[in-house]
C-alpha cells in the first residue's frame, strides 16, 4: 500500500471531496429507497395509516442495520 504525505490544505481539501462524494452516494441510496417505497405505496392502494406504518417499518429496519454494523 502506498501512504502519501498531505499538506493542511490537501488534506482539507481531500476531506471535503470525501464529505461531498459520501453525501452524494447517500442521498441516491435514499432517493432510490423513497422512490421504492413510493411505488409501492401506489401499487398497493396503501391508505395513510399503512404508509405511515410502512414508513415507520422502514425507519426501523435502517435503524437496525445501522446498529449491526457498527457493533
Amino acid at each position: 500500500m502506498k501512504i502519501t504525505t498531505l499538506s493542511g490544505d490537501a488534506l482539507l481539501q481531500a476531506l471535503k471531496q470525501a464529505k461531498e462524494e459520501t453525501k452524494r452516494g447517500l442521498c441516491d441510496v435514499f432517493t432510490a429507497k423513497l422512490e421504492r417505497l413510493a411505488a409501492h405505496i401506489r401499487t398497493d392502494y396503501l391508505t395513510a395509516s399503512e404508509s405511515a406504518q410502512l414508513l415507520e417499518q422502514e425507519a426501523e429496519a435502517m435503524r437496525c442495520e445501522n446498529y449491526e454494523h457498527d457493533s
